[in-house]
């Protein structure tokens, strides 16, 4: 029981500190990114924005791509309507003069689906994939084709989701910001191994068909390492989002989200052959896939830490701090549900909510069972 207790212990210490500290080691002796000229960005953009009842959202996400730092003939942007029955398709309609075009997908599909649509028909250098309720700094753009022509072999170029936090942020933009640091660690030394769903700038060439039910942020960039590409990361590339108030309100896009990772690895299962790519294997064991299983490993520490109690004092103190740690979070969840909170339990509740979602992400995934279509938090509330 010691043995399985401090194994897993250890285990989430790499995780979250271990696993960061060998990619600072690594990154540093990593050669950097090459600059490039500022005049080299005149290459031709589709800006793909899918939108599902985003009427509260829309005009201000089209007026960041309006006021983005970019030749206006190299852009335009395609918003594509998953059947939205809100004004959102209205919206869209009032700016078609403005290098905007409007793409209903009926019946609702969802995002893949969606870009599935579109895709035959994209003739520009690079595809950019954003969401509605990101708005765009003016320079995004800028830099991230900056990044993606600093070398060939650069094949997708994530940029940064900055979090608009509120006295009420439910710790998903503590969770950002470390996420955003190891990308840029990640990045340095080899690849990202995920994108940035917010913003993702690809080139055209790999962006093919996905699978309709496909985390296309993902498994786009695991398409793009197969191919013998890389990914990049670059910070100065902005989009802002409002973060989510309560825990609860995470649930169901974690359980969403890494359900659909599951998916997309299994279908690119060859990544995780050490021999063939090293690097790639060993990144997506240390950062998605203990993550995923957070719920396993927290059982254990949990359950072995029971039967330790009498066997010092120590393990005592830890099993104690442990219950607290849960029923603060499920108490926090608790007054979520009444329109309460209370600000020191935030990160339990977070946690709460990320253990309770890989478990059922992971049985999501055995099951088979893949979604395609999703509402948005903001019809959620």
């Amino acid at each position: 029981m010691i043995y399985i207790f401090w194994l897993m212990i250890a285990l989430i210490i790499y995780h979250i500190i271990g696993y960061p500290i060998i990619l600072m080691i690594l990154s540093f002796i990593s050669k950097r990114e090459k600059e490039i000229p500022e005049n080299c960005n005149t290459t031709s953009i589709t800006i793909l924005c899918p939108a599902y009842n985003e009427e509260d959202v829309i005009e201000e996400k089209i007026k960041s791509f309006l006021n983005l730092d970019y030749p206006k003939d190299k852009i335009r942007m395609i918003v594509i309507s998953d059947d939205s029955t809100d004004n959102t398709n209205d919206i869209v309609m009032k700016y078609e003069k403005e290098n905007i075009k409007l793409i209903v997908q009926k019946p609702k599909k969802g995002k893949p689906s969606g870009h599935n649509l579109v895709e035959p028909n994209i003739k520009s250098d690079y595809v950019l994939s954003t969401d509605a309720n990101s708005l765009f700094h003016k320079d995004a753009l800028k830099y991230l084709v900056k990044s993606i022509q600093s070398d060939p072999k650069i094949g997708i170029v994530s940029g940064e989701l900055k979090l608009i936090s509120n006295s009420n942020d439910s710790g998903e933009g503590l969770y950002w910001k470390y996420e955003s640091y190891i990308k840029k660690l990640e990045s340095r030394y080899h690849s990202i191994i995920g994108s940035n769903g917010s913003i993702f700038l690809i080139k055209r060439e790999l962006f093919t068909q996905i699978h309709p039910a496909s985390v296309d942020d993902f498994e786009r960039t695991l398409h793009v390492i197969k191919k013998g590409f890389v990914g990049k990361y670059k910070p100065k590339a902005l989009v802002y989002e409002k973060s989510t108030e309560k825990p609860s309100e995470e649930l169901k896009r974690k359980i969403r989200i890494i359900s659909r990772e599951w998916f997309a690895l299994m279908r690119n299962y060859e990544l995780l052959n050490p021999f063939k790519f090293p690097f790639t294997s060993w990144m997506i064991f240390s950062h998605k896939l203990i993550r995923w299983t957070l719920f396993l490993w927290a059982f254990l520490i949990l359950f072995t830490n029971f039967f330790l109690i009498h066997h010092n004092p120590y393990y005592l103190s830890l099993f104690i701090l442990q219950i607290l740690v849960y029923l603060f979070g499920v108490f926090e969840i608790y007054l979520e549900s009444r329109e309460r909170s209370v600000k020191l339990f935030k990160l339990p509740g977070y946690f709460i909510v990320m253990v309770y979602a890989s478990f059922m992400a992971f049985i999501m995934f055995l099951k088979g069972t893949q979604y395609a279509t999703w509402n948005t938090i903001r019809e959620e509330k």
